[in-house]
């Protein structure tokens, strides 16, 4: 068992994000650094080339057979070798890198034993805890940062070696070429207070590190939520600066007096919860703040009169927060969304996704310059301005001060449970034929239902600043009826003369745990429907997947934990 005890400071210095020269196929994070799940150009992805029987299996790779992938893989070019790798993270602790091109494996490494699941009662996940939340690389240094649960016998509970209190996180910086560790890595993140209510003290056995990690500048931000919802504990934010190694930020979502808290850690909730789980979504940012959704917490309502997403919320309970984030790395709550008629009671909370902040070359107006889309179990789409979240009961007659509140579709099967969507829409930024105004759709994926497509279309003709999402096509297959579908993911062409972006070659890929992976044209056609695009079959995947894009290839791990690899046979 590997003994790691290092020590934990709290202050640091970090710029915010610069230009970053990385290969135009990499796939170095979990999708766009904002979460709108809109790719761009650069991974060749013709949907003439990929409808079609060019594009078929290449490889596929398997894994032990106790493994089980939630984070997502990364394709990533590292500056030394010039070759891209595929970047991998397993609930065994192990991380790998293979040839993206073969699938030969290229170096392997089990960076610490993980928790075993039973001892949390959450086997449900995978016989063992270990990375579940999918790392993020730095382009300009090489290096993969990423959470790894494990465990110190006897830590906390004397003659105990695994038990929930004496499991821990260590947050790892690996070198993407070797896997070994960086100087000063990793790092206990273990018993820190939060920085806005030190009762509140880290205890990285009883919380699951789910979302994908986000970097700003110098720090690398991850987000803590249950552990199959059990225990005592309280949603968190940790950053953590990766020049000074050490932790800067720890944000509970449930703080103050009005708090939940005792020092009981089987006590259910009673750290106030308010988990962000955002069904392993990452955590979005501008570049200058950062972006969450909250699930269940202290209160199942907001009993507070109407008040601005800028007056101080302490129990941010299913509520899409942005926090801005200082060149230190601290943060500070600066905007909040709370719906009005959330119902925990029920499990319809919003803390089933992430927020997309959505392109602003395609979204947006005078008015609106930049919008943001945020969807939970209730399957409502709420659309916000990034620069006014809407805080709580501000729209007419105490409803949400939301710019647009897309309501769900009926269910096809007309089945009463709710249509949930468990991730966030994605959007294709798709601008007008001149170029100059905006346009584009984004996509919801909920239970049970066709991938539905919502055009952004402005309203009137003086330019007053007003848009619209409407209905404008659906797919014809259906979703899962239960939760586990993952969040449409967009790419396009690039014509090769131009460098511009090909007109109409946007494809909408989703994962789907029974049906594998899936495609569509991402317009919708005259008649209303998404053309769906005949893909290699693939048996399954984990819950809340979504491929990922190499150089003229698409990766994913389906069902069994085998990753497969898909692309064009020359």
């Amino acid at each position: 068992m590997m003994r790691l005890l290092l020590t934990i400071a709290a202050a640091a210095t970090c710029a915010l994000p610069q230009a970053l020269a990385v290969a135009p196929s990499d796939t170095w994070r979990d999708a766009d650094i904002g979460q709108s799940s809109y790719l761009g150009g650069g991974h060749n992805m013709d949907p003439a080339v990929v409808d079609s029987e060019r594009f078929t299996q290449l490889w596929n790779a398997s894994f032990g057979a106790a493994e089980k992938f939630y984070a997502k893989p990364l394709a990533y070019t590292p500056k030394s070798t010039g070759k891209q790798v595929v970047f991998l993270a397993s609930t065994e602790n192990i991380i790998r890198t293979l040839d993206a091109e073969t699938g030969e494996l290229v170096k392997e490494r089990q960076v610490a034993d993980p928790q075993p699941a039973d001892v949390s009662y959450c086997t449900s996940v995978a016989d063992n805890i270990g990375i579940i939340g999918t790392p993020t690389i730095d382009p300009e240094t090489d290096i993969a940062y990423f959470y790894a649960k494990s465990y110190i016998p006897e830590f906390r509970l004397e003659n105990q070696t695994t038990a929930v209190l004496n499991g821990v996180y260590y947050f790892f910086a690996v070198d993407i070429n070797t896997l070994e560790d960086i100087e000063g890595f990793p790092i206990m993140v273990d018993g820190i207070p939060a920085d806005n209510d030190p009762r509140k003290v880290f205890i990285g056995g009883t919380i699951l590190q789910r979302p994908s990690l986000v970097q700003i500048g110098d720090t690398v931000f991850a987000g803590f939520g249950g552990l199959c919802d059990q225990f005592n504990y309280t949603g968190t934010i940790l950053g953590v600066n990766i020049k000074s190694k050490k932790v800067v930020t720890n944000f509970a979502t449930q703080s103050g007096p009005d708090s939940s808290f005792t020092l009981d850690w089987t006590a259910w909730h009673e750290g106030g919860a308010g988990g962000v789980w955002q069904s392993g979504m990452g955590l979005s940012s501008d570049g200058e703040s950062l972006f969450f959704v909250t699930d269940n917490g202290d209160t199942s309502l907001n009993h507070t009169p109407p008040a601005p997403g800028t007056s101080q919320l302490d129990l941010l309970s299913e509520s899409a927060v942005k926090l801005h984030v200082s060149p230190d790395g601290a943060v500070r709550l600066a905007d909040y969304f709370q719906p009005h008629d959330y119902l925990e009671d029920g499990g319809l909370d919003l803390g089933s996704g992430g927020i997309a902040l959505l392109p602003p070359h395609g979204f947006n107006t005078a008015k609106y310059p930049n919008l943001a889309a945020v969807a939970g179990k209730t399957g409502k789409i709420h659309i916000l301005a990034q620069s006014d979240l809407g805080g709580y009961g501000n729209g007419p007659d105490g409803t949400d001060a939301a710019v647009q509140v897309i309501p769900p579709q009926p269910r096809p099967d007309g089945g009463s449970f709710s249509n949930g969507i468990y991730g966030a829409v994605g959007a294709y930024p798709l601008p007008n034929d001149d170029g100059e105004g905006p346009g584009g759709y984004i996509y919801a994926a909920a239970v049970a239902q066709e991938v539905v497509a919502y055009e952004f279309k402005e309203q009137g003709e003086d330019d007053n600043g007003e848009f619209e999402f409407v209905l404008a096509g659906k797919s014809v297959e259906k979703n899962l009826d239960r939760p586990g579908v993952g969040i449409p993911t967009i790419t396009t062409a690039v014509d090769e003369e131009t460098g511009a972006e090909k007109k109409d070659s946007g494809i909408v890929w989703l994962m789907d745990p029974e049906a594998g992976l899936r495609a569509w044209h991402a317009v919708p056609g005259d008649d209303g429907v998404l053309k769906s695009i005949e893909l290699p079959s693939i048996e399954g995947t984990n819950k809340y997947q979504r491929p990922v894009f190499g150089n003229g290839r698409v990766y994913v791990i389906d069902a069994r934990g085998v990753l497969v690899c898909l692309g064009t046979v020359e």
